[in-house]
């Protein structure tokens, strides 16, 4: 029993690779598609349930008609086993019949609803490309997919839990009131009229205003994820008045709104007080009208009365049930703007794992500037052979990262052709694609979880593997010492946002891990020993040495001194190739490439000119030695 109702569907089906639907109601239809039959059981059990409570109160007036032409003598008699069946069922069968109502609402329907649409939402993101992320905070997008699945299975329990609930009700009081006396309906009718021109009035202002107030919070979200995720970098910028008082408005206008939706609820919730008040005196009144000249039993009366508060009560329930509605579907809307977006970059209908025989990669008149017309690669040409290693090299802003990003598929190229071995990598799956790639970044950011997932994935088991990885990243020392602030040590040790709870250097060292562990035969270092120290990248080197062996590998560096070695250095400037050649070859041609090595100090590449074609002062690095050469 409890199987049926706590798991009717799989909440977390992975079927379906489709965008989700930009509407709300597409959105909602789709999502909750598998709870369908869970949804009309809880339609059909509410109506019962409303159609349970009108029958009550009739049968209440006629029990005060009964109990009024009865004498107290006869009453058991004459009416003890309708009593006793009417009791029966108020003990047992009502509290039965809420019961598998309440159980299909709140635990069949709502329990599986929210993960569903939570689930579809983040299904579909986390699918997005590296580029897509970065046009948006990580916060604000976690939080559309979190409120928009709360969003959705609110809005769906809204319909299903309360307003079937209230229609029911009201058709079923109407039913009741022209039962006993048809004109009972005309101020039943007269207070109906009324509360749908309260609704037309009120629903497209509180529509509006909820979304300007979701927009607001979403600004708030913004900044307060910002300001936490970078509090190290406001604390070096200072300025912390200019940026109370950038905060202070921030949070006026998530205010702003909020009480300009809260003066709409006060509104509605006064004309609902008033609208109650008139429902009461008019069936109340009327009812005791027509029991004075004999038209209707004072039963009537004591029906009429119960169902004016009762359709009071739930007139307001109703319009709650709509406030949250109205939010609900605000929230969705907003959420689906972020979340309901096609992917980015998408693999094709057809598109088959890649397959690497030899490694050789190829970009061909690639040009990809973001969309703003300039940076990135501009008609690059450049072809690596299979286990050819190419370092490159440029100023800041040349393409470098670019072109890794596009290799990856981070983003799909504006034009051109990437291949590897010959095949299109937008004819592979992405998954495929990344997985024959090793990449050791600048930035070595971790997942917040044990330093196995963070090398081998969720699920690995072969420790000895991960071990090795880690004595040749020079990794296995430190790792070993880790002990988090749950206990855990080792490789279970969690490695806190981000890896903060990690030096640069020990991130670094757990990202080559990863790398030699993947053992691809495609690597890719992007400032890969960027972030250590002397000895430390010394020991490395010699493993990167070895790993490199029968590879292709793409490395791009600062630090010149780290790709001396290549088979071949190729320097990118303003997207294109200025020049190639060994790292002696480039430097007896005295190009781009001399210039810059002959300004370095420690290793670390200077700007060779400035923007105005003058010659920029030199910089010198850590104990002001000389550029070493190879």
């Amino acid at each position: 029993m409890s199987g049926l109702f706590e798991n009717p569907v799989d909440p977390f089906p992975t079927g379906d690779n489709s965008t989700p639907a930009a509407s709300v109601r597409r959105f909602l239809l789709r999502t909750f598609r598998p709870l369908r039959p869970v949804a009309a059981a809880a339609v059909a059990t509410t109506i019962l349930c409303a159609a349970v409570e009108v029958w009550l109160i009739g049968y209440a007036g006629r029990l005060v008609d009964t109990l009024a032409a009865t004498s107290p003598n006869t009453l058991w008699t004459r009416h003890g086993t309708e009593l006793l069946t009417v009791a029966v069922f108020v003990l047992l069968v009502r509290p039965l019949i809420n019961l598998v109502g309440e159980t299909l609402d709140d635990i069949a329907f709502r329990a599986n609803a929210r993960p569903l649409a939570r689930w579809r939402a983040h299904r579909h993101v986390s699918r997005q490309s590296v580029g897509w992320f970065r046009d948006d905070l990580a916060g604000r997008i976690a939080t559309w997919v979190r409120d928009g699945g709360e969003a959705a299975s609110t809005a769906a329990y809204s319909v299903i839990h309360t307003l079937v609930f209230v229609i029911a009700y009201v058709a079923g009081s109407v039913w009741l009131m022209s039962a006993i006396d048809v004109r009972l309906l005309l101020p039943l009718g007269a207070w109906v009229l009324a509360y749908a021109l309260l609704m037309r009035w009120a629903v497209p202002r509180y529509r509006r205003a909820s979304e300007r107030l979701q927009d607001a919070e979403s600004a708030l979200t913004g900044l307060l994820v910002d300001s936490y995720a970078n509090i190290d970098t406001l604390a070096l910028l200072g300025g912390q008045d200019a940026r109370t008082e950038h905060d202070v408005q921030v949070f006026a206008r998530a205010r702003r709104a909020h009480l300009n939706l809260q003066r709409i609820e006060v509104t509605i919730n006064s004309t609902m007080m008033a609208l109650g008040s008139a429902l009461l005196v008019g069936l109340v009144g009327y009812g005791i009208a027509l029991w004075r000249t004999d038209a209707a039993p004072i039963g009537l009366v004591a029906a009429a009365l119960a169902l004016s508060f009762r359709i009071t009560a739930m007139a307001e329930w109703l319009l709650d049930a709509m406030s949250s509605l109205l939010g609900s579907v605000g929230a969705l809307r907003r959420a689906l703007r972020t979340i309901a977006q096609p992917l980015a970059v998408a693999d094709k209908p057809q598109a088959t794992p890649l397959l690497v025989r030899g490694g050789a990669v190829s970009f061909a008149h690639v040009s990809h500037h973001y969309g703003r017309g300039e940076g990135g690669l501009d008609r690059l040409t450049l072809d690596v052979a299979g286990g050819e290693r190419v370092g490159l090299v440029g100023r800041s802003g040349a393409g470098k990262s670019t072109l890794v990003g596009l290799l990856l598929r981070f983003y799909d190229a504006e034009s051109g052709t990437i291949m590897i071995d010959g095949t299109d990598v937008r004819d592979v799956t992405q998954e495929s694609l990344r997985g024959q790639i090793a990449l050791v970044a600048q930035d070595a950011t971790l997942l917040h979880r044990s330093i196995r997932e963070n090398i081998a994935g969720p699920g690995a088991v072969d420790d000895m593997q991960i071990e090795a990885a880690l004595r040749r990243a020079s990794a296995d020392r430190f790792v070993a010492t880790l002990r988090d602030a749950d206990g855990r040590t080792g490789l279970d040790a969690h490695v806190g946002e981000r890896g903060v709870r990690l030096s640069g250097g020990q991130r670094q060292r757990i990202a080559l891990a990863r790398a030699f562990y993947r053992n691809a035969p495609i690597l890719v270092l992007d400032e890969a020993t960027s972030a250590l120290d002397s000895e430390a990248e010394a020991a490395i080197h010699d493993t990167l040495d070895e790993v490199m062996i029968g590879r292709t590998v793409i490395a791009v560096a600062h630090r010149l001194s780290t790709i001396a070695r290549m088979d071949r250095i190729v320097v990118l400037d303003t997207g294109r190739i200025a020049e190639q050649g060994t790292h002696a070859e480039l430097l007896e041609r005295g190009g781009i490439y001399a210039n810059l090595w002959s300004r370095q100090s420690g290793g670390f590449l200077g700007t060779a000119v400035d923007q105005d074609g003058t010659p920029a002062p030199e910089w010198r690095g850590p104990a002001g030695g000389g550029a070493r050469r190879a």
